[in-house]
């Protein structure tokens, strides 16, 4: 294990923007907006992607509390992060292979059943990567390190999915699909020579131990249990509309890949600039304060989806990108940094296994909701399809936040 200096410290901040850059790429290239596309290609329907889009939530919320509790045991976290993000990069890029192996009626539960267990092993290394991320980070630094590397998170993913777009309208779906897979391959490749090269810092157990009480002492933080109980509802309201967003892109308002992938780089690229915004605004106000000003603007975000009814789509989508753009980077950035330091340091990765496990729930019911909305909507007026079950959503997250977050959120003398 090598000694801490200021050397390493500072090597080891670098090498974690290089690794997002790499993490982004194969995020963007698999799980991003062409996900959707690939689902479709091997056969999916409208309620089959939204429970896709759900396992990531679900398999989070069961996993975990597990996870946290392994790291009471086995407090090697390196190891635990390198393995677990090993077998999620290799089942990941294997499922391009489907298409190729799978006969058409099965492409979709074969999908499933390695998805699954993708998301099983991203979940088995959330708690101990993001409590070793706060860990490498200083105290004083970490809102704006955190903002900048969001920021390169957001410029390396605009880049990915404007050139996949481009890409995939000028391809067979065929040869489309393999080569985004193929190029995921080879970037998680690079992406686990930086993961690494991360640090290997020694992490201090509980003082409870592995008991029910440790368990529990989240769950009696009635502030920090309120708060998550409304993020989680939130997460929710999100996964419904958001998760869908692409869905209805391509097989409901025929927009072709190359605009899906330009509004999704639209996206990405005012997340670079917001999430640097956001970061320096945390550092002059705190998390809850700055959340009040976010989940408005999120909402109506959303609601913004029903302006095709009097402009054109694409307008409507640099719109509501731009503004999801802002909305989202605050929401990510705020709510991250949030459970890292707004929660005690030895009982931190419970925390934020509770967290995890409440959002992953409900975050889970969200796009199995989206996509049996889409099924049930498939002979109803067209404007239904395309704007107003998200307008819809929006105007009951709008009036949430306007009211309820203020009950949650503000902060007492």
């Amino acid at each position: 294990m090598e000694p801490a200096t200021a050397q390493t410290n500072a090597r080891a901040l670098r090498n974690g923007h290089y690794e997002i850059i790499t993490s982004a790429i194969v995020a963007n290239l698999l799980i991003g907006p062409y996900l959707a596309g690939f689902l479709l290609y091997l056969g999916a329907g409208a309620g089959q992607i939204g429970f896709i889009t759900a396992l990531p939530l679900l398999m989070n919320a069961i996993i975990v509390i597990p996870s946290a509790f392994l790291m009471e045991k086995y407090t090697n976290r390196y190891k635990t992060v390198f393995i677990t993000v090993l077998v999620y990069r290799l089942l990941f890029c294997a499922a391009g292979l489907i298409p190729f192996l799978v006969p058409a009626d099965w492409r979709v539960g074969v999908f499933i059943v390695v998805f699954l267990l993708v998301c099983v092993a991203g979940s088995m290394s959330s708690a101990p990567f993001n409590t070793l991320l706060a860990d490498m980070v200083p105290p004083s630094m970490r809102a704006s390190y955190l903002g900048i590397r969001f920021s390169i998170m957001g410029a390396a993913g605009s880049i990915t999915l404007l050139i996949a777009g481009w890409g995939l309208d000028r391809m067979s779906q065929k040869t489309g699909f393999a080569m985004l897979f193929a190029v995921a391959g080879v970037v998680s490749i690079i992406n686990m020579i930086h993961i690494g090269r991360y640090p290997n810092i020694p992490y201090k157990p509980s003082d409870n131990g592995i008991t029910l009480k440790y368990l529990l002492k989240p769950l009696r933080d009635k502030s920090f249990l309120a708060s998550i109980l409304f993020v989680s509802f939130w997460v929710m309201a999100q996964g419904s509309t958001v998760s869908m967003f692409s869905y209805a892109m391509i097989d409901i308002m025929h927009v072709r890949y190359e605009w899906v992938g330009i509004s999704n780089t639209l996206l990405a690229a005012v997340s670079i600039i917001a999430y640097a915004v956001w970061g320096k605004l945390n550092t002059r106000w705190s998390n809850r304060k700055l959340l009040l000003w976010v989940f408005p603007l999120n909402a109506v975000s959303i609601m913004l989806w029903g302006i095709q009814a009097f402009l054109s789509v694409e307008a409507m989508l640099i719109v509501v990108y731009i503004f999801l753009g802002v909305s989202m980077a605050g929401f990510q950035l705020l709510v991250f940094n949030f459970i890292i330091s707004d929660t005690p340091e030895r009982e931190r990765p419970m925390y934020f296994a509770v967290y995890a496990t409440i959002s992953g729930l409900f975050g889970f019911f969200g796009p199995v909701l989206g996509g049996l909305v889409f099924g049930w909507m498939d002979g109803a007026p067209l404007w239904m399809q395309e704007y107003g079950f998200f307008m819809g959503v929006g105007c009951v997250m709008l009036l949430a936040s306007l009211t309820v977050s203020f009950r949650v959120f503000s902060e007492k003398e």
